[in-house]
């Protein structure tokens, strides 16, 4: 491993006022580089208790090869890397370095089509959004004890509410905080905005929604056309089934509204009027309509017309939840 790059600690900030440099434009080996660029390839390798990590990377001017290097213990320095994606687009400070023969005491367990290798020392995701620091993709994971925490540290939103009263707390990628209370009160941003609130779902950072303890669902996150169709005026539905892509719901005229994440899925106008029921088949994973005493697939993906399936019609199973 090359002495320039072994002692590498990867940060994730960057002065504003860092000098951007064109690749194009580094001739020789220089100390305190900063790139602005897109990843256009990664490829990880291992070694003992090292990560290194190699990326293409590009800007305006040329490519070069970025190499960081990390401890497969260290956990940041992992999600860093998880975090690194195809068509990223972010800062990297460190050196520039023109490799040659003596440039390596021990072999690197990748070869380079050039002796031109970016060592980075610092990483900053362009594209990021963060709220107190964090970037807001993490605190969409964040279970209730520790979102919990977070907000209690960073807002006074909790002033006089205790944990034991939380009943669930999600982001935006608006940076909005939303925390529903055991007693059905709807806090947006440290204020009370909604009452007789049963659950609150995340589809995305840009879809959350509320579904109160009589079947409405509003949206919390915006007020386009297509949650508007879904809300209906405060619209009291029979059954509502959601899932971390979709919200499907029945109303009292047998029909069901769609709003949701659908991609490469098969909609028949069909199966989505005349529903007595809607289930779930947990054998195949698949959303079903009950019409005329058989069970359909929603999105057509299980034929079920010479079998009947188990179908749960309430409760909740993986990640899928039907109430009523």
């Amino acid at each position: 491993m090359s002495k320039d790059i072994a002692y590498k600690k990867i940060k994730t900030t960057i002065p504003e006022d860092a000098f951007i440099s064109h690749i194009d434009n580094l001739l020789g080996a220089a100390n305190h580089v900063t790139l602005k660029v897109t990843i256009e390839d990664i490829k990880v390798y291992e070694s003992d208790n090292t990560m290194f990590v190699l990326m293409d990377m590009s800007d305006m001017s040329g490519k070069v090869k970025g190499l960081m290097v990390g401890s497969r213990g260290d956990k940041d320095f992992k999600s860093l890397v998880d975090d690194i994606y195809v068509g990223k687009k972010c800062k990297a400070h460190g050196k520039y370095c023109l490799l040659d023969a003596d440039s390596c005491d021990v072999e690197l367990p990748f070869e380079l089509d050039d002796n031109r290798l970016f060592c980075i020392q610092a990483f900053q995701d362009l594209d990021s959004i963060q709220l107190y620091g964090v970037d807001i993709t993490r605190l969409y994971n964040y279970d209730l004890e520790k979102a919990y925490s977070f907000v209690k540290e960073n807002t006074n939103y909790f002033e006089g509410v205790s944990f034991n009263k939380v009943k669930n707390i999600l982001f935006s990628v608006y940076k909005d905080i939303i925390i529903l209370l055991k007693d059905g009160s709807l806090l947006f941003n440290g204020k009370k905005r909604l009452d007789n609130i049963r659950e609150i779902v995340f589809l995305s950072g840009l879809s959350i929604f509320a579904i109160s303890n009589d079947n409405t669902i509003k949206c919390l996150t915006g007020d386009w056309d297509s949650v508007k169709f879904l809300n209906a005026n405060n619209y009291k539905y029979k059954k509502i089934l959601y899932s971390p892509l979709v919200i499907v719901a029945l109303g009292y005229d047998n029909n069901i509204k769609l709003y949701g994440t659908i991609t490469d899925h098969v909609i028949d106008s069909e199966r989505f009027v005349n529903v007595k029921d809607i289930g779930y088949v947990e054998e195949n994973d698949d959303i079903v309509v009950i019409k005329d005493g058989k069970a359909y697939s929603l999105f057509l993906e299980h034929d079920y017309t010479n079998e009947v399936p188990e179908v749960i019609v309430e409760g909740s199973w993986n990640d899928i939840y039907i109430i009523e």
